[in-house]
């Protein structure tokens, strides 16, 4: 069996997937594009783990001449098209049982670092211990205790993160017109039929929903003009919700007050005035972003968690024929 990582993010030999397929042929490439792998790498694999950098296009597909199984390491599979797998009669699988937590606090404490200001006394007390030694100074700065915290999605890492805003005294609601009528009573969350209801009523909002055509760019120059003034942005899901010339606007209008940023459009990110300003310091952005190099999912012991999760996902399809979470059931037509 003939096991293809096409875009390897880790050093060495795949030890943490032999774990799961030990008698697995793993054939390992650090592409960063399909046309980097040759057409019979691409024909000969009966598994593909797939990390984030490659595209599984339909013109790939049509090269996977025995593959039976891909795993995306990860929640997200916008990079792969799921039609193009699921005609091949290739299953999709993701790995949404990594431990998700470090995405949750990650989430909680760059709002947090925004509320609380941490980044700006850091800044000025580095610049100058002595004048530096001021209160007040932070853009964003407010009591975290009643503040009103929102997630638009509210799945796994939702829930959990507004579970965590309520632990620290924040009012907690959400937006998810796909979870069955009363699923917030059993949470005791407050739940909002629209998305414009949702940003009237916040102080900050986290984003946790797919990528797809409905939610590309979610925040936008119209959804930010719903937005109460002075709200906090968080994005630690996918770079194409946000749209970062809205987020500039909001910032230069007032109605938002800091960004709290993880995942980009493309990474890393190409120039862009808000980017040019923050790393320039202008007064106008100045202690208003929190940016991080999509991390937010990252430890190193997830790391490892979410290699063997994935290679026990493609064991449990290829050697059991038990197929686990997988993403592309509409578009199947038969298996292999």
């Amino acid at each position: 069996m003939k096991i293809l990582i096409p875009d390897a993010q880790f050093e060495g030999q795949p030890e943490v997937e032999l774990s799961q397929l030990p008698d697995a042929e793993f054939m390992v490439h650090r592409a960063l594009t399909p046309a980097d792998i040759p057409d019979e790498v691409w024909a000969a694999c009966d598994g593909i783990l797939l990390w984030h950098i490659i595209d599984i296009t339909p013109e790939v597909v049509g090269k996977l001449a025995n593959c039976k199984h891909i795993v995306r390491l990860g929640i997200g599979y916008d990079r792969i098209n799921l039609k193009a797998c699921g005609e091949a009669g290739i299953p999709v699988s993701n790995v949404p049982t990594y431990d998700m937590t470090d995405v949750v606090n990650s989430t909680i404490g760059m709002v947090l670092t925004l509320m609380r200001g941490f980044l700006s006394y850091h800044e000025a007390l580095k610049k100058n211990i002595v004048e530096g030694w001021a209160w007040d100074g932070p853009p964003a700065l407010r009591r975290v205790r009643g503040q009103r915290f929102a997630v638009i999605g509210c799945g796994r890492i939702g829930t959990a993160v507004l579970t965590r805003a309520r632990a620290l005294g924040m009012e907690v609601g959400y937006y998810d017109p796909y979870l069955p009528v009363g699923h917030e009573m059993s949470l005791d969350f407050n739940r909002f039929d629209t998305l414009s209801d949702l940003l009237g009523w916040a102080d900050a909002v986290s984003i946790h929903t797919p990528l797809n055509d409905e939610t590309t760019d979610m925040i936008n120059a119209e959804t930010v003009a719903m937005m109460k003034p002075g709200m906090i942005v968080a994005n630690c899901a996918r770079g194409k919700l946000v749209d970062l010339d809205a987020i500039e606007g909001g910032i230069r209008s007032g109605n938002i007050a800091g960004a709290a940023l993880d995942a980009f459009a493309l990474e890393p990110p190409p120039p862009h005035p808000l980017l040019t300003a923050w790393a320039k310091d202008e007064e106008w952005v100045k202690g208003r972003l929190c940016l991080t190099p999509h991390s937010s999912w990252y430890s190193t012991a997830t790391f490892d968690d979410i290699r063997r999760d994935a290679a026990r996902t493609q064991a449990d399809y290829l050697l059991r024929g038990n197929l686990r979470n997988q993403v592309n059931v509409e578009f199947m037509s038969g298996t292999r």
